[in-house]
């Protein structure tokens, strides 16, 4: 779990470093994160041992012309008698101008999500800050691609819904 933190820590930093380079959003436009006010949520048929259930959610961050994606995630289980719920659990962030990937990240959660201590946990899986001028039709969206130990199917994608819009004027 430390790994997402660390990893959503050094992207924020970075935009904080993009800002502080006189990218930052002007008195009317307030900066920050805007996400989807509810959660997707799915549940985990796991094969000898406790289900799961996650949730996730898209949102998107504008600070004057900066942007990011992030899918927030969530999880919840039953103690598992191993270490293996999945052999896959990769989430994809998109941050896209008018459903137009402008950039992506993919974070592979896998071994935070398959220890054996760990029944639930939380995090974020966030693109690195993009600038651009162009306004209007900014969006995060994403999906999980996952592999349930076994289960004997393979991969399958969780497709999320989108963050709202945000304009940048």
């Amino acid at each position: 779990m430390s790994s997402v933190r660390t990893r959503f820590a050094a992207t924020l930093a970075a935009a904080t470093l993009v800002g502080g380079l006189g990218l930052s959003a002007s008195p009317a436009h307030a900066a920050g994160w805007t996400c989807s006010a509810s959660w997707a949520s799915k549940s985990f048929d796991l094969p000898g041992k406790p289900d799961a259930t996650v949730w996730a959610r898209g949102c998107i961050y504008k600070d004057g012309s900066t942007r990011a994606a992030r899918i927030e995630y969530k999880w919840s289980s039953g103690t598992a008698v191993d270490d293996r719920r999945f052999d896959k659990f990769v989430i994809q962030t998109r941050l896209e101008r008018y459903d137009l990937i402008q950039t992506t990240r993919y974070c592979d959660i896998t071994d935070e999500i398959n220890h054996p201590s760990e029944n639930s946990g939380e995090g974020h899986c966030t693109t690195l800050p993009y600038t651009s001028s162009l306004t209007g039709g900014w969006t995060s969206d994403g999906k999980i691609i996952y592999n349930i130990n076994s289960d004997g199917k393979g991969d399958f994608e969780w497709n999320l819904p989108g963050s709202p819009q945000v304009t940048v004027a």
